[in-house]
């Protein structure tokens, strides 16, 4: 097995695990004595630690390169959001209800995971 083989099969892992957190938000709580009885709550648990996982095993299965630094820096943002993203979206398909704030931080990850997409895509020409 090569290195880049090694770190994509970790960074599906990664992706795997961040999705079960993702989707067992009673379970972090429980493991964390955070509360969850919102839904707001719910949705706060599934974006901060499944989706974080999940983004981070997306930017380590992508990851090309460290260099050039800028690359690998807009990369990890890109992903880190959207993994977070994808699990906020997760969260108010399953928990519903989700506040002003809840609004406010998927915009900024739908903002910084396109932008970092077009980022690189650009930068790739």
């Amino acid at each position: 097995m090569t290195a880049r083989q090694a770190r994509r099969l970790a960074g599906v892992a990664m992706i795997i695990v961040g999705a079960v957190l993702a989707l067992s938000p009673h379970a972090v709580a429980d493991a964390l004595g955070r509360p969850a009885h919102t839904s707001s709550q719910l949705i706060n648990l599934r974006a901060s630690w499944g989706g974080t996982l999940a983004g981070l095993g997306g930017f380590v299965a992508w990851l090309p390169a460290l260099r050039p630094w800028w690359r690998a820096a807009v990369g990890l943002v890109a992903w880190a959001m959207a993994g977070i993203g994808a699990a906020r979206l997760l969260g108010f398909a399953l928990d519903g209800a989700p506040d002003g704030r809840q609004l406010v931080w998927i915009a900024a990850e739908v903002v910084l995971a396109v932008g970092g997409a077009v980022a690189l895509a650009r930068r790739r020409r």
